[in-house]
């Protein structure tokens, strides 16, 4: 039997996702910082496939600059005379070489430079103040990674896809080489024999092919081993198995128990059929999976799941995330409101008081979805973004809350 190497991926793989890693990095903490307010954060639709992009001056680089210079209208000359030279900087990177990549976000302020640029496009944006992830939080929502194992009789594929971008990250040929096997009398086969089509009938066929669908198995059986151990190194939470439904019923049956758990589903894919035929399926598959988990995050929150209950609405949550109760901070992705802070002691309010309640401090005016990310991280409270609308008549936001 020969086969071109088993899918050896605990040795071979060194690639992480990209959007995964977003926002992992030690230099979160600069960046969640309540304590400044002078940060500029753009963010920015470099796509090179756009006309718009192609030309000597892309649009991303005309609309950064119009907009930083509109963000500066009606601040004081001191913050004023701060976000000019930070556009003078971004203006300058820009001008450097056209980002690689179809989105670029940038977070500038004095002693602070980040920069991320992203395989998937992000919506022209713009912010002054506290620092805005809330298009880097959607992204990393939106592109979660799916494991997508591809399983036949003879081969199989894995890929790793983030609803829009596809890498191979293993390929596996098997052959069935029935030259190599040997027959229970331990004579050697006629080449008619050995390929199956022996002269006499009966046993010898019989024999062959319960040999045939006993390797078939075995092969099954180092696919779904290999795929358990490749989806945990690559850190991927949710795994779909496609292939004709012989095929992957017998994997998704013989995968380990800890990668079983992260099957959401399977599609149905013809023997030798490629993945751009079969990404459509796939990706359809993965998307009902995520509007599964966003509705399921809206039922715990109605029916108070977490451990210490829930709360919804803009006033329960903020006050949750004072008393740094929220174990997951759940939002629809387009809320909307505004919140005012005290960089002195991190106090938040709905209301537009002049000065804090508990220091005496100046308050800063900010987007709610500025607020937001900064506070669950003081919370250490996982983030979990919602499509449009689901928590709309709540205030589009909501908390499931580790104690009362």
């Amino acid at each position: 039997m020969a086969q071109s190497g088993v899918m050896t991926v605990s040795n071979r793989l060194e690639r992480r996702a990209r959007i995964s890693d977003l926002l992992r990095s030690a230099d979160v903490e600069d960046l969640l910082s309540l304590g400044r307010a002078d940060v500029l954060s753009l963010h920015l639709d470099t796509d090179p496939t756009k006309p718009e992009n192609q030309r000597p001056e892309p649009a991303y680089r005309i609309w950064a600059r119009k907009s930083v210079l509109e963000l500066a209208t009606g601040l004081g000359s001191s913050e004023r005379k701060r976000l000019d030279e930070l556009a003078e900087r971004v203006d300058a990177r820009l001008r450097e070489d056209r980002p690689g990549g179809r989105g670029l976000v940038l977070y500038a302020a004095d002693g602070l430079w980040r920069e991320y640029v992203l395989p998937v496009g992000v919506e022209n944006r713009v912010r002054y103040g506290f620092a805005d992830l809330w298009p880097l939080l959607w992204v990393r929502e939106a592109y979660t990674p799916y494991g997508v194992l591809l399983v036949h009789r003879d081969h199989a594929r894995l890929w790793v896809t983030h609803l829009g971008e596809a890498e191979l990250v293993e390929d596996e040929e098997f052959h069935l080489d029935p030259s190599q096997w040997r027959f229970a009398s331990g004579k050697p086969p006629s080449f008619a024999k050995g390929m199956g089509m022996p002269a006499s009938r009966g046993a010898q066929r019989d024999t062959f092919a319960s040999r045939v669908e006993d390797h078939v198995r075995r092969f099954w059986s180092r696919v779904a081993s290999a795929a358990g151990k490749a989806v945990e190194e690559l850190g991927v939470g949710r795994l779909i198995v496609g292939g004709p439904p012989e095929a992957a019923s017998a994997v998704c049956d013989l995968l380990p128990e800890s990668a079983r758990r992260k099957l959401v589903g399977t599609v149905s894919v013809p023997p030798q059929e490629e993945w751009p035929a079969v990404r459509e399926r796939v990706l359809e598959v993965a998307r009902e999976d995520q509007r599964r988990r966003h509705h399921e995050v809206r039922d715990r929150l109605r029916n108070g799941e977490g451990p210490g209950g829930a709360v919804l609405g803009p006033e329960a949550t903020l006050d949750a995330l004072l008393r740094r109760q929220v174990l997951v901070l759940a939002a629809d992705r387009d809320v909307d409101g505004r919140a005012w802070l005290c960089t002195g002691c991190e106090f938040a309010t709905l209301r537009p008081d002049e000065r804090c309640l508990t220091c005496g401090a100046g308050l800063v005016e900010a987007s709610w979805t500025q607020v937001l990310p900064a506070l669950a991280w003081r919370n250490d409270a996982q983030v979990v973004l919602l499509e449009p609308g689901l928590l709309r008549e709540h205030g589009g936001v909501g908390a499931l809350l580790r104690y009362r």
